[in-house]
Formats: C-alpha cells, sequence, structure tokens
C-alpha cells in the first residue's frame, strides 16, 4: 500500500497548457520487496494502476470523473462516478463507528456517552490547525534511469517527511490533470486505505510536484523509513482498451470488490 504515497503525492503536480502526444509507463518498486511491483499508465486525463490493491487494476477516469476497480481473475467489477464511490465509503465508515459505539455502550455506560459528547463540542471548537511545509532544494541529485534530478527534503511542521529525487522532464503532468488524480485515488479508496497525509494540497508541495516525476522517494512515516525507487519509465501510446473496463465481467458492489464487505 505504501506504494500508493508516490502516486497520490506525485499526482499533484500542475498539468502543462499543451496537450501530450503519448503517455507514460512508470514502475515502482521498494528495494526491500523487489518482487512487489506497481504500475501506472497515464494518457489523455485516464490513469490505470496495477500492484497497489492486490488481485484488482484501478482505473481512473479524471476528466470523466469516474473510478472502477477490476478483478479479472474472478471476471468482476466494480465502480462508479467518483462522488459516488466517495459517498458510499463515507457511509460505511459511519456505519463502522455506530456499531463500534453501540458494542461500547453497554460497558461503558452513560457516561461515556456524556464525554464522547463533550469531546465533539471541543474538537468542533478547536479545528486543527494547517501544518506548515517546507520544501528545501537540495541542488542537482544523481543520474537516475538516464534522467537528471533535483534532490528536495519536505518538512512538515519542522519534522522531515520525505526526500525525493525528482527528474523533471519525465512530465507525467502533460497527461494527466495532477491535482484531480490524487482527489480520485483518495476517493476510490475512502480514509481507511488512502495514504494521504493532508500535507500534499500544500502550495509548497503541489509547486514541487510540478517540476517532474520523482524516480525516488525516501518516506519517513510515523517513525519508519520506507523507500521507494522507480524502475522502469517508458513514453508512449496506448489502446483505449487499456483504460477500460473489459467486457464479459460481472458488476458487483463497490465495497464488496475493495473491502470484501458483503451487501
Amino acid at each position: 500500500m505504501i506504494a500508493l504515497a508516490t502516486a497520490l503525492g506525485v499526482a499533484l503536480a500542475l498539468p502543462l497548457a499543451s496537450p501530450a502526444l503519448a503517455g507514460y509507463r512508470i514502475q515502482e518498486v521498494d528495494p526491500e520487496f523487489p518482487g512487489d511491483v506497481t504500475t501506472y499508465w497515464f494518457q489523455g486525463g485516464k490513469a490505470r494502476v496495477e500492484g497497489a490493491l492486490e488481485g484488482l487494476t484501478m482505473i481512473v477516469d479524471v476528466k470523466g470523473g469516474e473510478g472502477w476497480l477490476i478483478d479479472v481473475a474472478h471476471r468482476r467489477y466494480a465502480g462508479g462516478t467518483l462522488d459516488a464511490l466517495a459517498a458510499e465509503l463515507a457511509k460505511l465508515d459511519e456505519q463502522t463507528v455506530e456499531e463500534a459505539v453501540e458494542e461500547a455502550a453497554p460497558e461503558e455506560g452513560a457516561g461515556a456517552d456524556q464525554q464522547a459528547d463533550e469531546g465533539a463540542g471541543e474538537e468542533a471548537a478547536a479545528p486543527e490547525k494547517p501544518h506548515r511545509v517546507e520544501v528545501k532544494d537540495l541542488g542537482a541529485g544523481e543520474r537516475l534511469l538516464g534522467h537528471e534530478t533535483r534532490r528536495h527534503q519536505v518538512l512538515v511542521d519542522g519534522e522531515l517527511i520525505e526526500e525525493l529525487w525528482v527528474a523533471p522532464k519525465v512530465d507525467v503532468a502533460a497527461e494527466v490533470e495532477a491535482a484531480a488524480f490524487a482527489s480520485a485515488m483518495q476517493k476510490m479508496l475512502g480514509a481507511g486505505l488512502s495514504t494521504g497525509q493532508g500535507y500534499e494540497e500544500s502550495a509548497a508541495y503541489r509547486a514541487l510536484r510540478a517540476g517532474g516525476y520523482p524516480l525516488r522517494q525516501v518516506l519517513y512515516f510515523v517513525g519508519e523509513k520506507s523507500v521507494l525507487e522507480v524502475s522502469s519509465v517508458s513514453v508512449q501510446s496506448f489502446d483505449a482498451a487499456d483504460f477500460a473496463v473489459p467486457k464479459g465481467l460481472t458488476r458487483v458492489g463497490y465495497a464488496e470488490l475493495l473491502l470484501g464487505e458483503e451487501e
């Protein structure tokens, strides 16, 4: 799942005004798990992701506002408009919270309910302050996959969160409207599976991602360090079928396919 972090962050790059002539195919891998490869296709406002969700292919039509999950092995698929998918997952989260509260209520009694109400009031009165995001340009980085890179650090509230080696000429943003792609991924995955940390929407981070695609990314989340390396970049044109649901598959519920929930 960590591999999605790169996709979500890179998707925040700003689009160019001129249309692109071909799409991008990019493969990423965690060096500690070289067998786990995530592959991304970007072309004409659409994206395809394989390897991030076990057994599932993700199709994101950014321009059309739709998202689809495809389970080829079991001949089934699910999806629809991005807003509808987000609403379905949000409703499922609410139901999960309500069930947890109901299970805890008999043990904790009315006092727990009162404390919960008071806590909710405190949260409403004190909204979370925006994070301070700082991007440091450390100059030229090493050459990766034949591409020149620039090395950057991203600090959130003074804490190092990411290091990136960005290749300016790997212009994924020319194919897919980046901020919309990040939003689409978050809507398709919901709060439980999304890897976004919040700072990706900041102006400083978006400006960084406008400069190209990171060929190496070091992440420091919750005290743990992880590395993502791009192992392959190719520029080519793809068939429309590469971004469509194959014919002959059975449509099922979205939560059923994504989370294994029975509807």
